[in-house]
């Protein structure tokens, strides 16, 4: 476990640094394609053509564990538990040592809080897929819970303008993984579906 996090936080660092650079494109909008299917060995590229930040998901399809879009799916939930977890620890330490006080007291409250419930929204995500497969009922409820929370941080410092945030890369990183595991999911599920729906093997 510790060398996939390892191996994928290097490949998330990389991604993001050109997910920057190339600019974020929303795909879906306000809602997600059901018109495409996912056979054969080129799914995982299929599912990362079609998320927001295409550059983090076809990082994760280089992992060794990762080989199917379930397994992309979880791999993207692992991470970005993982980054919420760093983002939470970056914050603590700030408060740690500036003494955080007033306006920039009640943020990093908020920050925090919220990167513990992407944490926690995700982990019932992923025990949601362990029990039920990706195509829950509950598990779009859970994943948007977890990019609500994610974009938390942004929104507590939006209500200070004057504040700058210096959290502000660490913050958009969370939401990208976060994002992207909502967008996976939704394709995911479509994918599974359309599996369950292929007609067996005739029997002479």
């Amino acid at each position: 476990m510790e060398r996939f996090i390892v191996a994928s936080l290097l490949l998330l660092a990389s991604a993001a640094a050109v997910e920057g650079r190339m600019g974020a494109t929303a795909v879906f909008g306000n809602s997600m394609p059901t018109n495409h299917v996912f056979t054969g060995g080129g799914e995982l590229p299929r599912i990362c053509d079609q998320v927001r930040f295409k550059t983090i998901c076809r990082g994760f399809t280089k992992l060794p564990v990762v080989a199917t879009p379930r397994q992309l799916l979880l791999a993207s939930i692992r991470v970005a538990s993982e980054k919420a977890k760093e983002a939470k620890l970056r914050v603590e330490e700030y408060k740690a040592r500036t003494h955080a006080s007033g306006p920039m007291a009640s943020i990093t409250d908020t920050c925090s809080k919220g990167y513990d419930d992407v944490v926690q929204s995700l982990e019932e995500t992923r025990q949601l897929i362990e029990a039920e497969g990706a195509n829950s009922n509950d598990l779009n409820v859970k994943v948007s819970g977890a990019v609500t929370s994610a974009d938390g941080c942004k929104d507590a410092f939006a209500d200070f303008p004057e504040i700058k945030s210096p959290f502000a890369a660490i913050q958009q990183n969370v939401f990208r993984v976060v994002d992207n595991v909502l967008n996976i999911a939704v394709l995911v599920q479509q994918a599974e579906a359309h599996q369950t729906k292929l007609p067996g093997p005739l029997v002479h």
